[in-house]
């Protein structure tokens, strides 16, 4: 089998050391831009890839797998790069931190060719996992990328036929995972501040264990319909401790500003005063209301 690689940086390199210990049978391919600097030369050799000088000799290799793994302003050109030699036998996945819309255009013009594209996100550390890393698949080759996969140890989910759904579920990860890692740090800056951070982590932690966290999102979320207004009044007076404790105010006054847009949405009116059931009710009201 045959797997190819535009793009060499850590997706590639580590992916390629989980594949080489697949057996010799399996031969890579690789082009990068760099492939002539000896750091890449001396990593390509470590991973017994054959790197080349154009990403076009590497889609011409008769690949099982083409991955194409550039940063996600690259995307476009990148498969352009590549589009003289697509044919109907490969699997053409992106690797790409490229919007869902670009993946879409890629998927159609790919289509258009009878060739087999695949949106797969990337969604856990690629070291340590390597090839094995978790990742999540749509497309209309999504399927059979899976079953290819399953040959070469993959840990791959499928989400849907339709290309861009793996990268947008990815994206909101994305503003969870990132957003929640921002406000702690501003968290636990003041608490530390203040000589009070072993007290707050132990009061946050038992918040977050004591019930799955399912049912903290619920919590939360529908707790905002009756709540927002009064909490809006509370984050006033958290930026003027943190102001006063000289701490960046970012992360809690878009807290601020987010609870007054509820607020001022009338999501309290819309559910009559009570609280909602389930989060899920919150964003289809918000989502559905003409």
């Amino acid at each position: 089998m045959k797997i190819g690689f535009i793009g060499f940086g850590e997706v590639g390199y580590e992916m390629s050391k989980g594949f080489q210990h697949l057996g010799s049978e399996l031969q890579l391919f690789a082009f990068d831009q760099q492939h002539n600097e000896p750091g890449m030369i001396q990593r390509a050799e470590e991973t017994r890839v054959a790197l080349l000088d154009s990403p076009l000799k590497v889609a011409e290799q008769n690949l099982a797998i083409l991955f194409v793994a550039v940063p996600a302003q690259y995307a476009d050109s990148a498969w352009d790069s590549v589009f003289p030699a697509v044919n109907n036998e490969t699997l053409y996945v992106d690797l790409t931190t490229a919007s869902a819309n670009i993946k879409q255009n890629i998927s159609e013009r790919l289509a258009s060719t009878q060739s087999l594209f695949v949106d797969a996100a990337i969604m856990g550390p690629l070291k340590g996992n390597q090839h094995k890393v978790p990742m999540i698949v749509s497309g209309p080759a999504a399927q059979a990328f899976i079953r290819q996969g399953k040959q070469l140890e993959m840990n791959l989910e499928y989400v849907s036929e339709t290309a861009g759904d793996a990268t947008n579920i990815k994206f909101i990860r994305s503003i969870f995972t990132k957003g929640l890692s921002t406000l702690l740090h501003e968290v636990m800056e003041v608490a530390e501040k203040l000589d009070l951070d072993e007290t707050t982590t132990a009061s946050i932690t038992n918040t977050i264990d004591k019930e799955p966290f399912e049912n903290v999102i619920n919590r939360l979320i529908t707790g905002n319909v009756l709540h927002a207004e009064r909490r809006v009044k509370e984050m006033d007076n958290v930026i003027e401790f943190l102001n006063e404790n000289k701490v960046d105010t970012l992360m809690t006054k878009a807290t601020r500003d987010k609870l007054q847009l509820l607020t001022d949405s009338k999501i309290k009116e819309q559910f009559g005063g009570e609280a909602p059931q389930t989060w899920k009710q919150v964003m289809e009201k918000i989502n559905h209301s003409d």
